[in-house]
């Protein structure tokens, strides 16, 4: 399993980093998106680098209770393509 980096930035930010793979399909982004959507979440910030290597990602959600910033976390790093922490 891949495990998602959750940084808390202040006590109601939580920025989630993760790296997927350079060959993972264009939908690792847009499904990382969606499970912030479902739960009527509206990321503060977003920040993806493509390289030869891989698909780096931050996002950064505000207002969250930190089972649910755990729990998002965990889900993050479920999403198929996703490898690793950075």
């Amino acid at each position: 399993m891949s495990s998602v980096l959750a940084l808390k930035r202040n006590s109601s930010t939580v920025r989630y980093c993760f790296e997927a793979e350079a060959d993972a399909e264009p939908g690792v982004l847009p499904r990382a998106l969606e499970l912030l959507a479902k739960r009527g979440l509206v990321p503060a910030r977003v920040f993806a680098q493509a390289d030869a290597d891989a698909l780096s990602v931050e996002i950064e959600v505000e207002g969250l209770a930190p089972e649910t910033a755990d729990h998002v976390g965990q889900c993050l790093g479920e999403i198929v393509g996703v490898r690793a922490v950075f």
